[in-house]
This record gives structure tokens, sequence and C-alpha cells, in this order.
């Protein structure tokens, strides 16, 4: 009988820390990123520059201890400047200085899981986000631009961390690195190829 006793006062132990981790941060977050971005492809063409004009925020709801869905946004954009010289426009050629720019804003749902329990103090994590984005194709000529603004399917896999700023805190540190495609097509432009780097914090809304 005091086996049975102590077997159990051990389960409603287990239970009572099981339930402690579940219950260690809010399921409901909210996070802001900064964000890097370097473009690929057919967009490194038009503007080889790296983008560090860009955020990104998200909220998001824990359905247990390792898996997610939320809704992200953000802005990027890409800028280059082209010194003057004699360019062909529609119906002739301008002489002028060339501004290249590109600007993305996407809503996407997502889904993360993390590959460790929350109590763990670096919290490594696989991610995906899928969605459209507007995209804002702006070629200046001096005072003169071709404009193109249209939505496009993306997608966006991402591997990360989060590092929790103590046991059990609601705020954590975030880092990850993704990979954002989306078949846009637009000039010289054939396919949106971007790895972007960002850093930012997550906080836990009781």
């Amino acid at each position: 009988m005091k086996s049975l006793k102590n077997w159990i006062l051990m389960m409603i132990a287990f239970m009572g820390v099981q339930s402690a981790s579940a219950q260690m941060r809010s399921p409901l977050s909210v996070n802001v990123d900064y964000s890097i971005a370097q473009p690929l492809g057919s967009l490194k063409d038009y503007t080889d520059k790296t983008s560090f004009r860009g955020w990104r925020a998200g909220l998001q709801y824990q359905l247990n201890d390792q898996l997610a869905i939320g809704i992200r946004s953000g802005y990027q954009e890409f800028f280059q400047k082209l010194p003057r010289a004699v360019y062909p426009i529609k119906g002739g050629e301008i002489s002028a200085v060339q501004t290249r720019t590109l600007q993305v804003v996407p809503i996407l749902a997502t889904v993360q899981y993390q590959l460790t329990k929350p109590d763990a103090k670096v919290i490594p994590y696989v991610g995906l986000g899928a969605g459209a984005a507007n995209m804002e194709y702006n070629k200046y000529y001096g005072e003169f631009s071709d404009k193109y603004t249209g939505w496009q399917f993306m997608a966006t896999p991402e591997v990360g961390i989060n590092i929790p700023f103590g046991q059990g805190s609601p705020l954590l540190f975030n880092a990850s690195i993704q990979y954002t495609y989306s078949p846009y097509k637009i000039q010289e432009i054939t396919n949106y190829n971007v790895v972007q780097a960002n850093v930012g914090l997550r906080l836990h809304i009781n």
C-alpha cells in the first residue's frame, strides 16, 4: 500500500512539473525584428546592394510546447543609384541619373516548430511562412519614373533561435535566417530571391 501511495505521489508531482512547463509562458506572443536582406539571382541584377532598410513583426500562438501558428508582416526596401548615362525609354532615350527601388510588404501565415522544450536555455526552431506580398517596382530617370505595383505569392522557410532572458522569462531574444522566394516577374526581374537575417525580441503576453 505504501509503495502504491508513493507511486501516486510521484505521478502527481510529475504531472505538476509538466503542467508548470506547459504554462511557463503565455501561448500568445508578439515579435519585432530588424531585417537585413541580400538579393540573389535576377534581383541582384536589378540592385546588387544589401538592403539594410527592413523590419518584420508578427503575432504567434503556441498550440503546445513546440508547435505554433501565427501571422506576420513587415517591410523591405532595395535601393541602388546608377551614374548619369543615356538610357532607352518608351519612345526614345533620356540622359539621367537612374535610381532603382523595390519595396516589399508581405502578409504571411506562419507555422513554427521548436526543437526543444520551452524551459531550455536556447530554443532552436524551424519555420515556414506563406502568403502574398505587395511589390512596388520603381525605376526613376531624374524626375520621370517607370512604376509597377502588384501582389504576388511569397514563401519563406526559416531557421532560428530564441533565447529567454532568464528561466521562464516572457521576453526572449530572437535571431533567424530565412530564404524568401516569390515568382515575381517585372522588367529585368524574373524571380524574387532573397536571403534575410533577422534580429529582435519576442514577448509572451499574459
